[in-house]
């Protein structure tokens, strides 16, 4: 159980960056959108983030951008430890992205972002605690069982 919440909160940290870089390149060098897609696909941070490959293969067979995006969160959710409420959010930072000016677009970002980043935070405070309680279950169940058997 705490894995997968410890999986949970490296997506989110990876999705944060993922917008970050996007927010970066939106910012400083106005990048097209099927640039950027492709600038991301091969960088290092994200050769093996497979919702950036999927978004790109989308987005490269002529679909609209907010289309490609679900699709990909679609496929990548398959094999996700991402919850409903992240997805949601992440599905809605579509909507606008590639879609207003350079200060749209920023702000779009930052405020996306910033609730990934609140969600991260809660989820690893919630690792630490069941990670604990798990730790905890595994020792009193190591006794129990020792005992039994005596």
């Amino acid at each position: 159980m705490s894995a997968r919440v410890r999986k949970r909160v490296r997506e989110i940290e990876k999705f944060i960056r993922l917008l970050t870089s996007i927010q970066r390149q939106i910012e400083y060098a106005l990048t097209p959108t099927d640039v950027l897609l492709q600038k991301l696909s091969e960088s290092a941070e994200f050769r093996d983030f497979s919702f950036i490959h999927f978004v790109k293969e989308e987005f490269d067979s002529e679909k609209p951008l907010e289309f490609a995006w679900n699709c990909a969160l679609q496929k990548y959710a398959a094999t996700s430890a991402l919850q409903s409420r992240e997805k949601e959010w992440i599905s809605a930072f579509s909507e606008a992205f590639g879609s207003t000016d350079k200060n749209g677009q920023s702000a779009n970002c930052t405020f996306f972002i910033t609730q990934l980043e609140a969600w991260a935070e809660e989820l690893q405070k919630s690792v630490q605690s069941k990670s604990r309680l798990c730790y905890a279950l595994g020792i009193l169940s190591g006794i129990f069982f020792t005992i039994l058997l005596l």
